[in-house]
């Protein structure tokens, strides 16, 4: 089956991996701001002073900076903290090595692992949003490289819990929530925004559908982009957006750049009408046969 989504990553897959390790190596940054937002990645640094949030649930404060050491309290997934230095100790999990950090907790100080602390957390009404990130070791022909994963819980104003895992097609991004935007059975949403500091790093956006009982998938949207080549972009219009006009709308542009001196491009854009029914949009998109040509 030959859609424009799955001809066009096919013919970019080697180019954009090859930035794509580059954008990797070039990522281990500390804390980063974006349009106000916090830009998280598996290498992101807790800066001192900063008041973060635990992502496990039942973590052990420990007296130092070790997971053998004596434990002096145990935290609830949620639980507020702030960080007082990060440590050189490290510990494995979920296939990356995360730091230990000291903290406060209340009165008490003690070290966390840095692994089950939230890179990130929003509240939407009475519900709090906590991410983390994954990662699986891959060997390449070449080198060997990292799958990631975002790891993202719910906690419910009643101290309940549920979760997702998803994949990315990068290691940075920051997070955002909205309310259900006019889909029925949706109680709100989280939004993994993709951040692409290099040319041909797929920049696009993850809609995680919280309906009050669990935490799932709703589209993945690519936006890829190569200055004087070419680019690649996704969106979706929800009925209660501006311009939705109680419809869902998809739209997919790819275009090139013809000669920079003249501005020339060229570009093909398809529009489709979605239904959101029994928790899916339909058609799905991923398998939509858009037409010849693209």
């Amino acid at each position: 089956m030959t859609n424009i989504k799955a001809n066009t990553m096919q013919t970019l897959h080697s180019f954009i991996f090859i930035l794509f390790i580059l954008f990797i190596l070039g990522s281990f940054t500390t804390s980063a701001q974006y349009s106000n937002q916090r830009v998280v990645s598996s290498h992101y640094e807790f800066e001192e002073g900063s008041k973060d949030y635990v992502y496990g649930d039942k973590v052990v404060l420990r007296e130092n900076s070790s997971p053998t050491a004596k434990a002096l309290d145990t935290l609830s997934i949620g639980s507020e903290i702030v960080i007082v230095k990060k440590t050189d100790e490290t510990t494995s999990l979920n296939g990356l090595d995360w730091n230990w950090y000291k903290v406060k907790v209340g009165r008490k100080s003690g070290y966390v692992f840095g692994g089950l602390i939230a890179l990130d957390r929003v509240k939407f009404e009475n519900v709090t949003y906590l991410v983390t990130v994954a990662g699986i070791k891959q060997s390449g022909d070449d080198w060997d490289y990292v799958d990631y994963k975002v790891r993202a819980r719910v906690l419910q104003a009643n101290g309940e819990f549920y979760g997702h895992e998803e994949k990315l097609n990068t290691n940075s991004f920051y997070i955002e929530t909205f309310d259900d935007r006019g889909l029925s059975g949706i109680d709100n949403m989280l939004v993994i925004n993709l951040f692409a500091e290099a040319c041909g790093v797929d920049g696009g956006q993850v809609y995680l559908f919280n309906d009050g009982a669990r935490l799932f998938r709703g589209i993945t949207l690519s936006h890829v982009s190569e200055a004087g080549l070419f680019w690649y972009e996704e969106r979706i219009v929800f009925p209660n957006d501006e311009n939705g006009y109680g419809n869902i709308r998809y739209e997919r542009e790819q275009g090139e750049y013809m000669d920079e001196e003249l501005n020339w491009s060229k570009s093909t854009t398809h529009s489709l009408n979605l239904e959101w029914k029994d928790g899916r949009f339909s058609p799905n998109v991923d398998e939509f046969e858009f037409g010849e040509g693209e």
